[in-house]
C-alpha cells in the first residue's frame, strides 16, 4: 500500500464542485494578473471570506458546495460583488491589452537587462547609496570604507567619523564597535525599493558631524 495519496488541483475541483472549467493557454495568468492589479476580489470588494466561509461552515456543517454559494449570494450580496469583481477585473485586462501593444523589442531586452544586472546588484549597494546620501543630507564630507577598513567592521565615513552600516536582515549585534567608536546605522529596503535608514546610533554624534 502506498504511503501518499496525491490529488490533483482539477480532480479536487471535480470532486468539489462537481465541474471542471478549461481556459486557453495563458488566459487565467493574464486574468490573475489583472485581478490581483484591480485588487478586485480584496476584503472591500468581496468580504473576508475566510470569516465568511467559517461563518458558514459553523451554521451548515454537513452543507454542499451549491448551499455555500446560496449563502453567500443571499446573505453577503454575493451576486452582486462577484459581477462587479470580474467588471474590475475585465477593465484591467483591457488596460493591459492597451499596454502590451506598447511593448517592443526594446523595451524587453531594457527591462530584462534591468532584471538580471541591477535588480541583483541592488542587494549590494547599499554602502553606494546610502553613505553619499547621509554625506549630502548632514552637509559633510563622505567616503566609503577601503577594504581593509572594512575588515576591521567600518563601511564609510562622515566627515572622519566612521560608521557602520547593517542590514536589519542580518542578526544585530553590537551597537557599537567600541575600538572604532563607529556607530552602527541599520538599513532595510522598502516596499518600493528604497532604503529606510535607522539614525539613532548617528543621532548622539550628529553635533561633531556637522561641526567637520
Amino acid at each position: 500500500m502506498v504511503n501518499d495519496l496525491y490529488i490533483s488541483k482539477d480532480e479536487r475541483r471535480r470532486i468539489a464542485v462537481g465541474q471542471d472549467l478549461e481556459y486557453p493557454r495563458y488566459t487565467t495568468k493574464i486574468i490573475n494578473l489583472a485581478c490581483h492589479t484591480a485588487q478586485a476580489t480584496n476584503r472591500g470588494s468581496v468580504g473576508s471570506l475566510d470569516e465568511i466561509l467559517e461563518e458558514f461552515e459553523a451554521e451548515n456543517p454537513d452543507a454542499t458546495f451549491e448551499d455555500w454559494v446560496d449563502y453567500y449570494y443571499q446573505k453577503y450580496n454575493g451576486e452582486v460583488k462577484v459581477h462587479r469583481a470580474a467588471k474590475k477585473t475585465y477593465d484591467m485586462v483591457e488596460n493591459m491589452r492597451d499596454a502590451i501593444d506598447l511593448i517592443t523589442d526594446e523595451m524587453v531586452e531594457q527591462w530584462v537587462e534591468d532584471l538580471i544586472l541591477y535588480k541583483s546588484y541592488m542587494g549590494f549597494d547599499a554602502r553606494e547609496v546610502i553613505i553619499p546620501k547621509l554625506g549630502r543630507e548632514l552637509q559633510v564630507t563622505s567616503r566609503l570604507a577601503g577594504p581593509e577598513e572594512m575588515a576591521e567592521g567600518v563601511s564609510g565615513y562622515l566627515g572622519d567619523q566612521p560608521i557602520c552600516l547593517r542590514s536589519t536582515k542580518h542578526d544585530k549585534g553590537p551597537a557599537m564597535y567600541e575600538d572604532l567608536e563607529a556607530p552602527v546605522l541599520y538599513y532595510e529596503e522598502t516596499d518600493s525599493g528604497g532604503y529606510r535608514v535607522d539614525m539613532k546610533e548617528l543621532s548622539r554624534t550628529l553635533d561633531e558631524f556637522t561641526s567637520v
